[in-house]
């Protein structure tokens, strides 16, 4: 490389990291807060200062400690006392951290500080680029990186996500490296970057699979002969399998230092509510309680990382599913794959495509390098294929700097290829930039050309592959250009709060308030004016299918107009008696709470009134029954909802909805 060309290369690297940060700042700026982010901040706050532990232990601490950074000065809610389920008091002491002070300050802040690792990722992935394929390939996985839009969604927001992502291929590059030149230094690199790896997020525990797979085949293939030409493989796989014992010590040494080298999650004499025991009984797992007793009896690993393992376990077994417009009560095998193709460019898909077919990358020399990115990806690929966790895209971003590679010397070899190959490359590489380019800077919200660009993404996924709760400052600038006052809205995210806004709209119910319990806001059978409808609750997803989606007119609607690809907007005159009785059945529960029976029991019975096909409407009256001491008259509406629920969608009604007492499960 002459040094014109060196100079040329720099200078293009230069210009894509600046592409790169407009891409990450700008959205980081102008998007409102998703629900995870108050809670993932909080955490980092007090780990910090009080080092507590025990908020927001469903996560390791690394990426959150790295959030927290800008923002340790701000005023922060103290680690007090538990006096209700852990998580729901850190969603509220994390709502109330950052609405209570400049959020979109403190948003911005912290937002820059964990882009950190988004634009470490990016120079991982320039290093071994050109390090495995050539400084041109480098470049090419650089440009492909930069316009990446699930790296580009996820690259600055206070998730734990890319964190894992950057660490979790920079252990395996580390390993690479090692392999090619075994050093100390090289294998002390490689156990750092696992540590953080098992620090950011519990899935980097899938390192250890992966580099034991890598090293075995490795040591199959690459085995030495020495001069009596007798294989000793026996020698290279002991040096090796040392050298990973090392990597591994170093790494459970980082995990713990993380946690401060204490096993309680929280300081002094505070304590977590439910205790991990109990936590780990509420998944319904013998094997999942057997195991997390041991590792505490034993101290195997921090308190918190344990709550951490066990939320795992449940939301697998809780979180429901929305693909293609149908709604699933749990997960299944074929979400991550639709996904896949639904959130990655049509380019990126072709160049991935192409590489199985392009001699370079299996050839003598170079099809070891291939497998050390193939193999990563395609079993994290798998393992999350295996999981019931579909939420999002973001829980397989670790596969796509692989990927990012394997698509970077595709295009290189196809250009190498006479003169339609380099037309085709080209081809390929302005399809994925542009397709990326013309969703900026809502890139959450991203879906590719062949199932209808981004203003259908909220039909075909949920949640963070398209409506998390961004769109707020959107939905603001969207009401204050139309001069709309008299509007409602359905918003998602019952810890988002569109009041920091000033936006004008009654508040519809929520379907994540409504399945913890929260207060859900008044509403009449018929609504009218401008209504606001978020993606994520149109979709059902959490609500249920059919009948069980009080939104499912907007979701089958064609909307009047489009808010950030992610917001619904909708003129006119609805009839929403399910969404009445829903808020109606709430007022019911609460003054059941207090006691003030006469009136929780006439909202149960007009609940019923507005919603005689609801589950939930009878069985709310039967509570209210059973709780006054009626238990015979409770009986009967306890069997109308069980009834009811047996016919509509029961697997999501039994599972999550329905709340009938064991003794009047069965007629």
């Amino acid at each position: 490389m002459t040094p014109r060309t060196r100079r040329l290369r720099w200078v293009a690297v230069v210009a894509l990291l600046m592409i790169l940060a407009v891409e990450l700042f700008v959205p980081a700026r102008e998007q409102s807060q998703t629900p995870d982010e108050a809670n993932h901040l909080l955490g980092g706050v007090r780990s910090w200062k009080y080092g507590d532990f025990g908020t927001n232990p469903e996560h390791p601490p690394f990426a959150k400690l790295v959030a927290a950074l800008p923002v340790l000065r701000v005023p922060s809610p103290p680690a007090v006392r538990y006096t209700q389920y852990f998580k729901s008091e850190n969603f509220s002491s994390g709502a109330e951290f950052l609405y209570t002070h400049d959020a979109d300050g403190i948003l911005w802040r912290s937002r820059a500080a964990i882009s950190v690792f988004t634009f470490a990722l990016a120079l991982l992935v320039l290093a071994a680029g050109s390090e495995i394929f050539g400084p041109g390939t480098g470049l090419v996985a650089l440009l492909i990186f930069v316009f990446e839009p699930n790296l580009l969604a996820h690259g600055a927001m206070i998730t734990t996500d890319m964190a894992v992502a950057c660490c979790f291929f920079a252990a395996v590059f580390a390993y690479y490296r090692w392999r090619k030149h075994p050093t100390v230094w090289r294998i002390i690199v490689c156990g750092i970057a696992a540590g953080l790896a098992l620090a950011a997020k519990h899935s980097g525990l899938f390192l250890l699979p992966v580099l034991l797979v890598l090293a075995l085949i490795d040591v199959l293939a690459t085995s030495s002969v020495n001069k009596s030409g007798r294989n000793d493989w026996r020698k290279d796989a002991l040096h090796t399998a040392i050298s990973l014992a090392v990597a591994g010590v170093i790494a459970y040494a980082f995990l713990w230092a993380f946690y401060g080298f204490r096993y309680q999650a929280r300081p002094g004499a505070l304590v977590m509510v439910p205790t991990l025991g109990e936590y780990a009984l509420s998944t319904h797992s013998a094997l999942v309680d057997a195991v997390i007793s041991r590792l505490a009896a034993w101290h195997l690993f921090p308190e918190a990382y344990l709550f951490g393992l066990v939320d795992i376990a449940d939301a697998a077994k809780r979180d429901p599913m929305f693909l293609l417009g149908t709604d699933y009560a749990t997960g299944h095998w074929f979400y991550f794959p639709i996904a896949f193709l639904i959130k990655s460019t049509l380019g990126f898909l072709a160049l991935l495509l192409s590489a199985p077919f392009l001699n370079e990358l299996w050839q003598a020399g170079k099809w070891r390098t291939t497998f050390y990115l193939l193999l990563p990806a395609l079993m994290y690929f798998g393992v999350s294929m295996a999981s019931t966790m579909n939420i999002g895209i973001r829980h397989i971003l670790p596969v796509y700097p692989f990927f990012v590679l394997i698509a970077a010397a595709s295009a290189v070899s196809l250009a190498r290829r006479r003169s339609w190959g380099l037309y085709a490359a080209a081809a390929l590489l302005l399809i994925h930039v542009v397709s990326s380019a013309h969703v900026f800077p809502n890139y959450l919200t991203y879906a590719n050309e062949a199932w209808g660009g981004p203003t259908n993404s909220y039909r075909l996924l949920t949640d963070s592959n398209a409506d998390w709760g961004q769109g707020l400052r959107a939905a603001k600038s969207y009401l204050d250009a139309h001069g709309i006052k008299d509007c409602w809205f359905a918003h998602y995210g019952w810890n988002v709060n569109p009041a920091y806004y000033n936006i004008p709209c009654k508040p519809l119910p929520e379907a994540i308030a409504h399945m913890f319990g929260g207060t859900l806001p008044p509403v009449p059978a018929r609504i009218e004016g401008t209504i606001l409808v978020s993606g994520s609750e149109a979709d059902g997803d959490y609500w249920g299918p059919g009948d069980l989606n009080p939104y499912e007119q907007f979701l089958h609607r064609r909307p009047d107009d489009l808010i950030a690809n992610s917001i619904l907007v909708f003129h006119g005159q609805f009839d929403v008696p399910l969404l009445a009785a829903l808020s109606v059945m709430n007022h019911a529960q609460r003054l059941a709470g207090r006691q003030e029976w006469d009136q929780a029991l006439a909202e149960a019975h007009t609940a019923i009134g507005l919603a005689p096909r609801s589950a939930e409407a009878h069985a709310v009256l039967g509570n209210i029954l059973l709780a006054m001491g009626r238990t015979e008259e409770a009986r009967r509406p306890f069997q109308e909802a069980l009834s009811l629920a047996q016919t509509d969608h029961p697997q999501f009604q039994m599972i999550r909805v329905l709340k009938i007492p064991s003794g009047f499960s069965s007629p």
